[in-house]
């Protein structure tokens, strides 16, 4: 919650002068000073929009993302809470108000959904095809060439998902090492694996879920969205379940 603090002092000097009987001497004006000072006085600011949190201790942590992980103090970080379904911008640990009016940025967002209509957003995503947003720690980067509004790509899949893949025989060894290597050095792992790719962040609208994994936000706030992140849309997201 931000408050506003300030204190103020109010000097009143008030000049009495008695009346006198007469004959006597005018007796010298009795000079009194009094001083009425105010203490701290808070000003409540408006509530949060449902589902934002002011800070990342407020995050609902999962086993992808733990207190005291210093990435949750990054500059320009997004992060996307699948279950209320808002993306948010922090620095710091704090989240940020730099939208019109000190409006938090805080942005409502559409997740992936099965065939059937159905919301894919509860689960992470394990192979191509699974429509579901993935979970954990990525970069992000520009992807100017995009079928979608706006796109910002999720450096999707990660070390994590390839280590499960690896393990259950769903990819090679080799490619194994290429997404370790690019999460290492924050480049573009590969997007055609049995993991699938090309995950993103873009416009077309956020009021269902309906997206293939993607994650989606109105073509206005993808707009103020990406005014506010660093050239190229280079940056940590953390999405979280």
């Amino acid at each position: 919650m931000r408050t506003l603090a300030f204190s103020f002092l109010v000097a009143l000097t008030i000049m009495l002068t008695g009346c006198l009987p007469e004959g006597k001497a005018e007796q010298p004006a009795v000079l009194m000073e009094a001083t009425v000072t105010a203490g701290e006085l808070e000003i409540e600011a408006p509530p949060l929009p449902k589902g934002c949190v002011a800070s990342v201790a407020e995050l609902p942590l999962s086993i992808v993302a733990q207190s005291d992980d210093p990435r949750l103090q990054s500059d320009n970080l997004l992060v996307v809470v699948k279950s209320s379904h808002r993306v948010m911008l922090f620095s710091d640990g704090l989240l940020r108000h730099d939208r019109p009016g000190d409006s938090p940025d805080c942005w409502r967002v559409g997740l992936g959904t099965y065939k059937d209509g159905s919301s894919a957003g509860a689960f992470d995503k394990q192979v191509e095809g699974d429509r579901r947003t993935p979970v954990g720690w990525y970069r992000t980067s520009d992807k100017p060439v995009s079928s979608q509004y706006h796109s910002i790509l999720i450096h999707y899949p990660d070390e994590r998902h390839a280590k499960q893949a690896l393990d259950r025989g769903a990819i090679s060894t080799n490619t194994y090492k290429k997404i370790a290597q690019a999460e290492t050095a924050g480049t573009i792992p590969p997007q055609n694996t049995a993991l699938g790719g090309n995950i993103l962040l873009h416009g077309g609208g956020s009021s269902t879920d309906w997206t293939w994994g993607c994650i989606a936000l109105n073509n206005i706030d993808q707009d103020e969205l990406r005014e506010l992140l660093p050239t190229g849309m280079r940056t940590r997201i953390l999405i979280l379940p």
